[in-house]
């Protein structure tokens, strides 16, 4: 059962505890008196607001009796109307997230007088930016590879299973081309591995700029990357794209005034035809790759199970 009593005796009697608790909250807090129009609409005008508050909201205590029409534009008014109208018909304590250049997570608390009536709506707001912020990188970073910004192997499996049951419902083929750096080691060890990290950074924009919207680009680490091809009809389809891929890895690589000679070999292997499963097609794209790799390197190879 809600507690009932009247906001205005609290403040009264509580004032300087109040005060000085507000003052130094961290999080934001507004009192809201209710009222209803002519129309029976609720209106909510500003009571007591902490300095946390004041500052995020960017109001003054030149707001006090003021309703959210009279401080704030009708869309953010709106939403606020919304949400403290809510708090009253519900009757308890109600949550909302709001997003935007910060974002907020808010308890609002109806408060009743000891008439059972409806006087005020007490509302805490947490600002949580950085925490969400933070999670939404700890997810980002959990799908993709913090070097070059790409799927990693995680996305690269979903993603690939994704394409696969797409492909069989549209009768259509997949390509996984498995790509690995000829002879990488030497720029590591000859220029040293900032200069590394900067060329995979510079390949992996190369690479996503040699194929389509819609195919997939990933690098499984160190210099191992898979490119899926979706919406394939032919060989010839693939064919095109990988001789493009090794013309672009071809061009002049100009790091920091050095001119960095560069090749690579691609394996390729076709969904259904090596593999109806998504390991197994990028399983059989690496054993491409090694003979690719064995017959000269700076080519493409597709898999043949013979």
């Amino acid at each position: 059962m809600v507690k009932k009593f009247d906001i205005t005796t609290l403040i009264s009697q509580h004032g300087d505890i109040l005060t000085s608790l507000f003052d130094h909250m961290s999080d934001m807090f507004f009192l809201m008196a209710v009222e209803q129009d002519a129309d029976g609409e609720y209106l909510f005008r500003y009571v007591l607001m902490n300095p946390s508050a004041m500052h995020v909201a960017l109001l003054s205590e030149e707001a006090y009796g003021k309703t959210f029409d009279d401080v704030y534009p009708h869309e953010k008014a709106s939403l606020l109307q919304h949400m403290y109208t809510q708090a009253v018909k519900s009757g308890s304590p109600i949550h909302f997230t709001a997003n935007g250049d910060i974002i907020g997570e808010s308890i609002l608390s109806p408060v009743y007088d000891s008439n059972g009536v409806c006087t005020h709506v007490f509302s805490i707001t947490r600002d949580v930016t950085e925490r969400t912020n933070l999670e939404s990188q700890l997810a980002y970073m959990a799908y993709h590879d913090v070097l070059t910004g790409l799927p990693n192997r995680r996305l690269l499996s979903e993603k690939l299973q994704q394409a696969l049951r797409a492909a069989q419902s549209k009768e259509e083929m997949v390509a996984a081309l498995y790509l690995d750096c000829d002879r990488f080691k030497e720029i590591n060890d000859t220029w040293g591995h900032d200069t590394g990290d900067l060329f995979l950074q510079m390949l992996a924009t190369r690479l996503k700029s040699s194929v389509r919207d819609g195919d997939i680009v990933a690098r499984l680490g160190g210099d191992e990357f898979v490119i899926v091809l979706t919406g394939i009809h032919s060989e010839r389809q693939v064919e095109k794209i990988a001789n493009r891929i090794l013309l672009a890895t071809q061009e002049p690589w100009m790091i920091e005034d050095r001119t960095i000679p560069f090749s690579t070999s691609i394996g390729i292997a076709l969904y259904p035809a090596s593999a109806s499963e998504a390991e197994q097609l990028l399983s059989n794209a690496d054993k491409a790759l090694y003979q690719a790799k064995k017959t000269g390197r700076n080519r493409f190879f597709f898999f043949d199970p013979i």
